[in-house]
């Protein structure tokens, strides 16, 4: 099967919905109706079949129980804004559902800020989802950024994320979260908590969020100290084999020490491509050079060892296609001739996994299945007839 194939078996997949296990009645972007309507408007170009079948999913998406409730990114009001927004193609679409959608996204941004400044306050550790970018205060300011750039929500929740970057007093920062990871209590390998170096759900999304807001002109008080804090941080803390870690140990955060042999892969959702394209915006936000070098660094070398990747299919999250999406990011971004040179071989081998992905009749949804894998493959071969911001759920710009 060819890419081109891919796409088309995507697509019609997608098109057809009793066929579509995305098409199962949830308003969801990554892994229900928004994410299927998302993705056939990209793939869909001047073929109005897909085009219709993406605005019918998104209408069974309005339809779908909790398509008001308010929620992170993926779920809800944000996940139907979000779709609609992205698939808007001429001045005034959808926007009468904007509209009465945006205030429902400002009212998950300001439950997720305070419970984010709960969790500060308390100092016990964050909880997950109050600031990352899946359910978190990142994800739901990516999508205000878009919508509402000027609103009350938006600069109260930059405001929280200024907080968050302060000073913690010690040597642990004042984003270090309880639990392990994805774990709301102690695990063994974390039984104090850790640090989380994931784009999904550590402390680069907020970097990301609050460096594309001031690329785009957003600006709140501390904001350039708070980039700096955790751009600074982030890059003083790679791993000696010069990629980063997915997670460290409170322990070790504590003890100053790199932990002995620290897990990691070449993903989105955790591991060096996610950190490195969160310090990569930080350092074009601030116009830190050196930022941008070690970022693209240490995606090269990561690129260079396929051993150390520890991908899984060909999806967005944790498969080739998020991998894939943010080279070309990058290299695109950075001018680096050693990151394009990657892709060809990223877009063969998630082509690859994508077909394979097919055969096995694996699951179309957008995060983690063939319908995020076509929207990266799509990319990588019509990079000047793509959406260019269908991956700001991602953060990546």
């Amino acid at each position: 099967m060819t890419p081109t194939e891919a796409l088309l078996a995507v697509t019609a997949r997608l098109t057809r919905p009793e066929a579509d296990p995305a098409a199962a009645p949830s308003p969801g972007l990554g892994a229900g109706l928004s994410g299927t309507a998302l993705t056939l408007a990209v793939l869909a170009g001047p073929d109005p079949e897909p085009r219709r079948a993406a605005h019918a999913r998104l209408a069974a998406a309005v339809r779908a129980p909790g398509a008001m409730r308010t929620g992170g990114l993926h779920s809800g009001a944000a996940a139907v804004a979000f779709a609609a927004r992205t698939m808007a193609r001429a001045p005034g679409e959808y926007r009468g559902l904007l509209d009465a959608l945006t205030p429902r996204v400002g009212e998950a941004a300001a439950g997720r800020t305070a419970a984010l400044r709960a969790d500060l306050a308390a100092g016990a550790g964050l909880r997950a989802h109050t600031f990352d970018a899946v359910s978190g205060a990142a994800g739901l300011g990516r999508l205000l950024l878009a919508l509402e750039p000027g609103g009350a929500a938006l600069a109260d929740l930059l405001a929280a994320l200024v907080e968050l970057a302060a000073p913690g007093g010690g040597a642990l920062p004042r984003w270090w979260t309880a639990g392990g990871p994805g774990l709301p209590g102690a695990a063994p390998d974390h039984p104090r908590g850790h640090v989380n170096l994931g784009l999904a759900h550590g402390f680069p999304g907020p970097l990301a969020l609050l460096a594309l807001a001031r690329l785009q002109g957003v600006r709140v008080p501390g904001q350039d100290g708070a980039i700096e804090a955790l751009a600074h941080w982030l890059a003083t803390h790679r791993l000696p084999r010069g990629g980063w870690p997915m997670t460290l140990r409170v322990e070790d955060v504590e003890a100053g020490r790199p932990p002995a042999d620290a897990p990691t892969r070449a993903a989105w959702c955790y591991g060096t491509p996610g950190a490195a394209r969160a310090l990569f915006l930080a350092g074009t936000a601030l116009g830190r050079q050196d930022w941008r070098a070690t970022a693209v660094t240490a995606l090269a070398d990561a690129l260079a060892e396929p051993a150390g990747w520890h991908l899984a299919g060909p999806g967005l999250c944790h498969g080739t296609g998020g991998l894939l999406r943010i080279v070309q990011r990058t290299a695109e971004d950075s001018g680096s001739a050693a990151l394009a040179a990657h892709l060809p071989a990223l877009a063969e081998a998630t082509a690859r996994d994508l077909a394979a992905a097919l055969a096995a009749d694996e699951p179309a949804t957008l995060l983690e299945g063939t319908a995020g894998a076509a929207l990266a493959l799509h990319a990588h071969l019509h990079p000047d007839a793509t959406a260019p911001d269908w991956d700001a759920f991602l953060l990546l710009g």
